[in-house]
């Protein structure tokens, strides 16, 4: 058995695997987010906003996130040495712009019995549920790549705490710390896509506002 688990565990950290998954990762969020019906409702969500502006921020946070893990893998399994140095820097600037000019230009709508349809890029439900749960299990593979990668910081510490929190990721320890909290922050992420998975599926136009023939 432990056999199949290192083949696996040498499996995940194929360096052209890791990046596959993160990049393909990015481009399904990018979708999703652009396919999420909730963006064109005035309905306010937990935190006060509106759902267009509550998504928005929690998709810059992931975006951020995606970014600090793409630094991450550059500096340690860079996939090229062709390109110049930072070239990543204004790739992330652009997305990130780009997210916020679609977040602007889409109008909130409301039901006013007219049956507006929804813009003809949104996807149908059946569509963005397979995009959400992808989307969770590349975060789910991710995370596992990171954990297996960055080892056990100090052996010698076998309580479970130790052993599986505080010395993964490089350890708690002066100097490492920031890393070390930025690679947990990873579950804050997995926390993510299990909420946009919620939303997808709690989905009724007239719980936000919108008018019915979004129910598709």
């Amino acid at each position: 058995m432990n056999v199949y688990l290192q083949s696996l565990c040498e499996f995940l950290l194929t360096p052209a695997l890791r990046w596959i998954i993160l990049l393909l990762r990015l481009i399904v969020s990018i979708i999703l987010y652009i396919n999420e019906p909730q963006r064109y409702s005035y309905v306010t969500a937990i935190d006060g906003l509106s759902y267009k502006w509550h998504l928005y921020i929690l998709a810059m946070i992931s975006m951020v996130a995606t970014f600090f893990t793409f630094i991450g893998m550059w500096l340690t399994i860079p996939f090229t040495d062709k390109l110049p140095e930072y070239w990543y820097l204004p790739v992330f600037v652009v997305i990130l712009a780009i997210i916020t000019q679609i977040t602007i230009s889409s109008d909130q709508i409301e039901d006013d019995g007219s049956l507006n349809p929804p813009p003809q890029y949104i996807l149908p439900l059946k569509y963005r549920m397979v995009l959400s749960y992808l989307a969770l299990i590349m975060d789910i593979i991710i995370f596992a790549q990171i954990f297996i990668y960055f080892g056990i910081a100090d052996y010698s510490k076998r309580t479970i705490l130790s052993r599986f929190i505080l010395e993964r990721f490089g350890g708690w320890y002066p100097g490492n710390k920031l890393d070390f909290m930025f690679d947990w922050l990873g579950v804050l992420e997995l926390g993510y896509r299990i909420y946009i998975i919620y939303l997808q599926n709690i989905f009724s136009a007239c719980k936000y506002g919108l008018p019915q023939s979004w129910n598709f």
